[in-house]
């Protein structure tokens, strides 16, 4: 990546809250932002975390089950 690529990626978490920036010297550090809008995110992904879970439990029933199928074919 870039610079300029870079630097708007962060400037757009700083803008978010999820990222802070510092000042050292010519340094410009960031640091994550722990709570608020992480928990955030995570409460307004916790209903679709839970329906791609159990998409993947009735996918890998699925292949187990074809798995099988195949197995005693042979």
């Amino acid at each position: 990546m870039r610079q300029p690529t870079i630097s708007r990626h962060l400037r757009v978490l700083e803008e978010a809250g999820l990222i802070r920036a510092g000042r050292d010297a010519q340094r410009r550090p960031r640091s994550l932002v722990g709570g608020g809008p992480l928990r955030e995110i995570d409460g307004w992904l916790a209903p679709f975390r839970a329906q791609w879970e159990r998409r993947f439990d009735g996918l890998e029933s699925f292949l187990e089950a074809k798995t099988r199928a195949k197995k005693k074919e042979k």
